[in-house]
């Protein structure tokens, strides 16, 4: 039987991370008795993340992994593949370096399973926090969606890669952007669509292990780039 429910986590050397997510994500599905997947997709790591997660897969009965080669390689591209592959209704992103409270999944499900058919994690409305969220990285990602908000978004952080919808939006929709610009892009077509756009609050984890791979420059030039989807209807 197919679930109802899948995880995706792109992946690009988190190997730091990787065991102890997938552990934490495992604990949630069984506690929450969720049919669920969790569908690792290394993006041509070069250290052990893709060795680790095939071992966690052989053991682990929720845990499938894609290998992504050298290529069109990002976090977008990652998203897309990974999300192709899905099996289940409702699909929810996440980021391999644990930056997601495990505590917003069963918040962020229950909204799309009230009719919504994509619900953001989100940093920035009432009862959400930056957390420990780089000051100016979260002063421009939350800039950016106020000014999408004036095009009729009504939700409050549509950078946040951090959401769950229904795997069906996705594949009427096709996002592109294979990396990190995708969350915003994703978002304003699923508006522009007309389809229901919600959120729940959440806060931000700053990772423990690897390195980041954001860059704030490449990062408002990306998300600028985005707003040119509101005068393309």
């Amino acid at each position: 039987m197919n679930p109802d429910i899948s995880i995706i986590i792109p992946a690009f050397n988190e190997e730091g991370n990787i065991p102890s997510l997938i552990e934490s994500l495992t604990n949630m599905i069984e506690a929450e008795k969720w049919n669920a997947e969790i569908v690792v997709v290394d993006d041509n790591s070069n250290d052990l993340t893709g060795k680790l997660s095939d071992e966690i897969s052989e053991k682990n009965k929720y845990v499938r992994v894609i290998h992504r080669v050298q290529g069109n390689n990002g976090m977008g591209f990652a998203l897309i593949d990974g999300t192709r592959s899905a099996k289940g209704k409702y699909v929810i992103w996440t980021m391999a370096d644990k930056s997601d409270r495990i505590e917003t999944f069963p918040r962020i499900l229950d909204k799309l399973k009230q009719g919504y058919d994509m619900v953001f994690g989100s940093r920035y409305m009432k009862g959400g926090s930056r957390g420990q969220l780089d000051p100016l990285k979260a002063f421009y990602s939350a800039s950016f969606t106020n000014v999408c908000r004036l095009f009729g978004i009504k939700v409050h952080d549509i950078t946040n890669a951090f959401r769950g919808f229904r795997k069906e939006i996705f594949e009427k929709i096709r996002p592109r952007c294979g990396d990190f610009a995708i969350s915003p892009e994703f978002a304003i077509r699923a508006h522009l669509k007309g389809y229901k756009l919600g959120e729940v609050p959440t806060s931000y984890n700053f990772r423990k292990e690897g390195l980041p791979k954001f860059k704030i420059a490449k990062m408002c030039i990306r998300y600028s780039k985005q707003l040119g989807l509101f005068f393309r209807r």
